[in-house]
């Protein structure tokens, strides 16, 4: 009896936290379940083909791929790639258990560093790209770089100490024209500065950023960070939707720094992203020329107010006020009748103070 894509995510997530400790560190396991589904609802809206290929550059345990396959309505072609040659060996196991045949996990899965690009040819192109990358890790950054066509348009690399551009940079190279990417990011590159600021200039001018989604803190296992969505498309973009969902979190009681999206809160991003709506304090359509006046920075709180004013009952206020100040005059009323039955220098020090503060 075979197991349903979320029991057997959940075993895999298991197997990886008590046997390979390396992976917490360097990916932080993979997303949880529900980031998993929002990922696969939001790219499944932009499926318009009856087939569609999906590559997945940071597989991990493919618990993401195949959740893809299962939401999609498509026929797919699913390919992936992993760095770590232990948690590879557990995504073909994962693959096997969900009725993928070892010639098709043996042709379209590979073991490899997706930021070299050795295993997939320049050329190969995806209509489906979801990544969840380690957070801002540290790579090569070599200058030769500049060469290779993924970065020599922009000019500049992303800084040795976060890789998060590279990935972007290099998923997009392996998007189709009609593609949608989907990238899991620390909220950080928003609004970084130095040569991610000079990506992000780059990719805002060239239209490829759709939807920029904010989401809870802890969203992502074991990470008590806050994270965001970035929706890429290789067809230009006029406006860029922006989503705070950052508020609609609920906590794990299992996992203490991970936070769950309400119900509610995963249904309202979806119909928001589908519909590209604008919901006061919650999202909004925003120009280049306004983000060009922002200096190209995409932190949330610039582009959607998300102060909430809290109304003030001045009657009721008033009245609780009046209340507690007859409670203490007669608390003091008490206390100087009390002090009064003492005959000290004390006593009638404390009857003057009582008094004076009346």
């Amino acid at each position: 009896m075979g197991f349903s894509v979320n029991e057997s995510s959940f075993l895999f997530d298991e197997l990886l936290e008590n046997c390979y400790s390396d992976r917490r560190k360097m990916y932080s396991g993979d997303a949880p379940k529900q980031m998993r589904e929002l990922i696969a609802e939001i790219l499944n809206s932009e499926v318009k083909t009856e087939k569609v290929s999906i590559f997945d550059p940071v597989a991990m345990s493919g618990s993401l791929l195949l959740t893809l396959k299962e939401k999609f309505q498509s026929k797919v072609e699913l390919r992936g790639e992993e760095f770590s040659s232990d948690i590879f060996r557990l995504s073909k196991m994962n693959m096997l258990i969900h009725g993928i045949d070892a010639q098709t996990i043996h042709d379209n899965f590979v073991r490899g560093d997706f930021l070299k690009d050795e295993e997939f040819d320049a050329n190969s192109k995806f209509d489906i790209i979801p990544m969840i990358p380690p957070f801002s890790r540290h790579w090569d950054a070599n200058p030769e770089l500049l060469n290779d066509p993924c970065f020599s348009e922009v000019g500049v690399l992303p800084p040795k100490s976060k890789a998060d551009y590279a990935y972007v940079l290099r998923g997009l190279q392996h998007l189709s024209e009609d593609g949608t990417m989907a990238v899991m990011l620390p909220t950080g590159a928003l609004f970084r500065s130095a040569t991610e600021g000079e990506i992000r200039k780059y990719l805002l001018e060239k239209q490829n950023i759709h939807a920029v989604i904010s989401l809870p803190q802890g969203a992502r296992n074991y990470m008590a960070i806050y994270t965001v969505l970035l929706i890429f498309k290789q067809k230009k973009s006029d406006k860029i939707l922006f989503i705070d969902a950052s508020r609609d979190g609920v906590k794990n009681a299992t996992r203490l720094k991970q936070n769950f999206l309400t119900e509610e809160g995963f249904t309202k991003i979806l119909h928001t992203y589908r519909n590209r709506e604008e919901v006061d304090r919650y999202s909004r359509l925003v120009s280049l020329d306004e983000i060009r006046e922002n200096d190209y920075n995409l932190n949330i709180p610039r582009y959607i107010d998300t102060f909430s004013e809290k109304k003030i009952d001045v009657e009721a206020t008033m009245s609780s006020l009046s209340a507690k100040q007859k409670v203490i005059e007669k608390s003091k009323k008490e206390m100087i009748e009390l002090l009064n039955k003492f005959d000290t220098p004390e006593a009638r020090q404390a009857i003057k103070a009582v008094s004076i503060s009346e």
